[in-house]
């Protein structure tokens, strides 16, 4: 464990100064007194059981000590509540308005409701939303001056096959931004308590390099760049071009403003918050500058996704957001365990779902954010938050 540490750069004292910033009644101990303990949990639109029970999915939160409750109920051109902005999921036909149901629910039970909103990613909408994006140029373009899905692409520009139909938006596109933001706003008109951004950057280190991006750049460079050389000009794998990597982090950057400007613009009180990947560099590989925005209080909070079932790795990812922690006041960092992957195979047992959140105790956060919720995952998530037993 010290070494570990010492290789971070952290010392041990400096690692309990820091919990006493963040939570100052903090004993080091894997058990916090004096402060509540936020206790969050991730689920999908259908709630524990699948079927869009809501009143069982509040109802198990409540008698379990969770305080909220962040559901995913749009994506990129889909929405799983009847929006007047996006196409509803075939699944409102059958299992219901599911946001204005979970709002309901939570509300009588006192959970605290925040709408989950996965931004850019059209792999659930319908196949004719997604070839009208194509059509518009709306979407992002890989290396091969096509659009691509998921990661990666052969060298013929052709779709792995195990990424079909996961196109994305182009972030930079305004067309994308206002229908996303529109979203958002309806969202947070509907009663919620939050609203939290998901996916709210880009989705690898390379892209977008679709015509709009293409011409952003060579505007600001101020130079046109020949066919041949592009996008090869600015591929990481090539090159690190500073000003292409600054683009796309203040392209990001600039939605979460504006995100926020058109929640609290109709909702005052709602949260908004925002899924993170864990690492604290994470502005040069997908544009996620999320350090930054928690110092200047853009959010009201972040949950960086710490979904590993190995502690050491947990420590080693959360020690070095404790600086970041004692630097935002108005910004709070919920650590996430990561109990079940989507609806797939617990990763953790009890003892271990219950361990990893003990760490994060230890280290003084004042919130604990789990993933996913399910009738797998359900008691091992009760186990790691009865703090008493």
């Amino acid at each position: 464990m010290k070494k570990m540490i010492g290789l971070l750069g952290v010392t041990l004292t400096t690692v309990a100064a820091l919990a006493e910033t963040i939570y100052p009644d903090s004993k080091m101990s894997g058990r916090q007194t004096g402060l509540p303990e936020r206790r969050l949990v991730w689920t999908l639109e259908s709630g524990i059981n699948t079927n869009g029970d809501w009143e069982a999915t509040a109802k198990f939160l409540k008698e379990n000590g969770f305080t909220d409750v962040i559901a995913r109920m749009a994506r990129g051109g889909v929405a799983y509540y009847n929006s007047k902005i996006v196409e509803a999921s075939p699944k409102v036909a059958i299992e219901g308005d599911l946001l204005r149901k979970a709002v309901a629910a939570c509300h009588k039970y006192g959970i605290r409701f925040h709408a989950w909103k996965v931004f850019w990613r059209l792999n659930e909408a319908s196949v004719e939303c997604q070839r009208r994006f194509i059509k518009e140029n709306r979407v992002m373009f890989g290396r091969y001056n096509k659009p691509f899905t998921g990661f990666w692409q052969n060298p013929e520009g052709k779709r792995v096959a195990s990424d079909k139909d996961d196109f994305w938006m182009c972030p930079a596109d305004p067309r994308n931004q206002a229908e996303e933001l529109a979203v958002l706003r309806e969202m947070a008109s509907l009663g919620v308590d939050g609203v939290h951004l998901d996916y709210i950057r880009y989705n690898s280190w390379y892209g977008c390099y679709c015509p709009r991006c293409r011409d952003r750049y060579e505007q600001a460079r101020g130079v046109k760049v020949a066919d041949k050389d592009w996008p090869a000009i600015v591929d990481p794998n090539n090159c690190m071009d500073t000003l292409w990597l600054r683009q796309r982090t203040e392209v990001i950057t600039d939605i979460v403003k504006e995100s926020v400007r058109v929640i609290k613009a109709v909702n005052p009180k709602c949260e908004v918050s925002a899924a993170v990947f864990h690492g604290n560099e994470q502005h040069i590989y997908i544009g996620q500058d999320w350090p930054m925005w928690c110092r200047e209080g853009l959010l009201d909070f972040v949950c960086p996704m710490t979904y590993t079932p190995n502690p050491d790795q947990l420590r080693e990812q959360i020690v070095p957001m404790m600086p970041i922690a004692a630097d935002s006041p108005k910004t709070k960092i919920y650590p996430a365990v990561g109990v079940l992957m989507s609806y797939g195979k617990p990763r953790l047992d009890k003892k271990g779902a219950r361990y990893h959140a003990d760490i994060i105790r230890w280290a003084g956060f004042p919130g604990i954010c789990f993933y996913m919720l399910s009738t797998d995952s359900a008691p091992l998530m009760a186990a790691a938050v009865d703090v008493e037993k």
